[in-house]
């Protein structure tokens, strides 16, 4: 995968949108994530797509810790554009949670909606463990320190109740599949599908992931408006069936400064069927990619205008 060239993220505010007169270019900074996550690869293959099609826009891909950084970041003007969970945008208009005590991300503008993904809960098959309150006393690998991962099962498990009766701990997703798998930990948290984790756990020692019931969904969704009900299909992991799971939606956005041509230009680039098939054979999770108005605006934040102006001219707003 050809990745658009990284610029030090000790320089990445002098990639803010500006226009460049000698080249006739215009600058965008766009925050992913570290290397090997999800963010990451679908900032640098959008980025190389868009640069090469659009040469009047110069889009840099910058490396940072993910959603939390990438919003932070845009509050404070040093990204342009970003992928960020849609709870993060809610939470940065109150502002609440990682944004408490700064300022209120009033700037965000939706783009596209990137994808979604499941928050769930894994264990052996004949661990005992068949439903969510059972986890209570057990050891549980929320994620790695500070992801997106930790933030989202810490939710699940506080609406429901079961936050303060784990037995927590924090650990890469590898070293929790082998944790599991070698029986130090009693289950692990995703919320992203499908995990390389669980996916080797599922061949070869089996998986079981926990199934919310109705109330606990309605306690998870209740306390949380930007989590939805959706189903994990079967042909997710071997041997685990169909099951209903908490979904957050995680947006492509901008800073309101980028110029609304900008945003219209590259949405008529990355929407062409061709361009669509490229950037889900970079990464997966660009298959996803929709406009998705109506839920983005019920974060409290408009789409942007050029996002605006590009679906309606297709037919494809929803207010």
């Amino acid at each position: 995968m050809r990745l658009v060239a990284f610029i030090a993220v000790a320089l990445a505010g002098l990639g803010l949108v500006q226009p460049v007169a000698a080249q006739d270019k215009t600058n965008i900074a766009w925050g992913g994530s570290n290397p090997g996550g999800v963010m990451y690869y679908m900032v640098g293959t959008a980025g190389t797509i868009i640069s090469e099609k659009l040469p009047q826009y110069n889009i840099t891909q910058v490396t940072t810790g993910g959603s939390t950084e990438n919003a932070k970041r845009i509050i404070k003007g040093e990204l342009d554009m970003g992928i960020v969970y849609g709870a993060h945008v809610y939470m940065s208009q109150k502002p609440e949670g990682p944004f408490a005590g700064g300022a209120k991300g009033t700037m965000f503008r939706g783009v596209a909606k990137a994808y979604k993904g499941p928050t769930y809960f894994v264990t052996l098959p004949g661990s005992g463990i068949t439903k969510i309150s059972d986890l209570a006393g057990k050891k549980v690998a929320l994620g790695p320190p500070g992801s997106g991962t930790v933030f989202n099962c810490s939710n699940i498990m506080r609406a429901t109740g079961m936050l303060d009766k784990l037995k927590p701990s924090m650990m890469t997703f590898a070293d929790a599949g082998r944790a599991l798998g070698n029986g130090q930990i009693d289950a692990l948290c995703q919320s992203s599908a499908p995990a390389a984790a669980v996916k080797e756990l599922a061949e070869t020692k089996g998986a079981v992931v926990l199934p919310y019931t109705a109330g606990e969904m309605k306690a998870i969704t209740g306390t949380y408006p930007f989590y939805n009900a959706g189903t994990m299909p079967s042909t997710t992991y071997k041997g685990v069936p169909d099951v209903e799971l908490p979904y957050l939606t995680v947006y492509w956005v901008a800073h309101e400064r980028v110029p609304a041509k900008a945003v219209e230009d590259i949405l008529d680039l990355v929407y062409q069927p061709d361009v669509r098939e490229q950037l889900a054979a970079g990464h997966k999770a660009w298959a996803q990619m929709e406009p998705d108005t109506r839920n983005f605006a019920g974060l409290g934040v408009p789409m942007h205008p050029g996002a605006e102006a590009y679906y309606k001219k297709k037919g494809l707003w929803q207010e």
